[in-house]
């Protein structure tokens, strides 16, 4: 019965602390942002980077700067717990507005977050983040980018995780 709980526990406090990252993103509150993973994470987003914590956090900084607006759709993680470690994958639509380039000032993504956590200090925190996009709709030049609307062929990532065909 206490593993039972111990697992209910974990899923809400891991579901909590995942659904944090729309609302810091969102609100802009880097520092509610940063807090959500640890140390030395690692943050692999298509088209920016890779980069530690901080370095998100700068990146987001500059660039949250020339938004108007942001809506990110975090949907219900499927998670795999194992003690003091777990994955999750949660599924993103993601909404982005710059006023200035109206009609065509907003830019649609469709992705997936796979995540690793650890649970520190009695705290479960973000080790690992991989976006994976599948899709974009409107004007990439909304986040800076080059290229046009499209989907992104299948490749690393796109495959459900081994963890949930068990």
């Amino acid at each position: 019965m206490m593993d039972t709980l111990q697992s209910l526990l974990d899923a809400q406090q891991i579901t909590q602390l995942l659904l944090k990252y729309p609302v810091a993103l969102d609100s802009r509150d880097f520092d509610l942002l940063e807090s959500l993973f640890t140390a030395d994470a690692r943050i692999d987003i298509p088209v920016a980077g890779s980069f530690d914590p901080r370095g998100y956090r700068h990146m987001l900084e500059q660039g949250q700067g020339r938004l108007d607006a942001t809506q990110h759709f975090v949907g219900q993680p499927l998670l795999h717990i194992d003690g003091e470690r777990a994955a999750a994958r949660s599924y993103l639509y993601a909404q982005h507005v710059v006023n200035a380039l109206a009609p065509n000032g907003t830019l649609l993504i469709g992705a997936w977050y796979n995540d690793e956590l650890r649970r520190v200090g009695g705290r479960w925190l973000i080790s690992s983040r991989t976006g994976n996009s599948v899709w974009w709709s409107g004007n990439p030049a909304v986040l800076g980018l080059d290229g046009v609307p499209q989907a992104f062929a299948r490749g690393p990532g796109h495959d459900a995780p081994p963890w949930l065909k068990i």
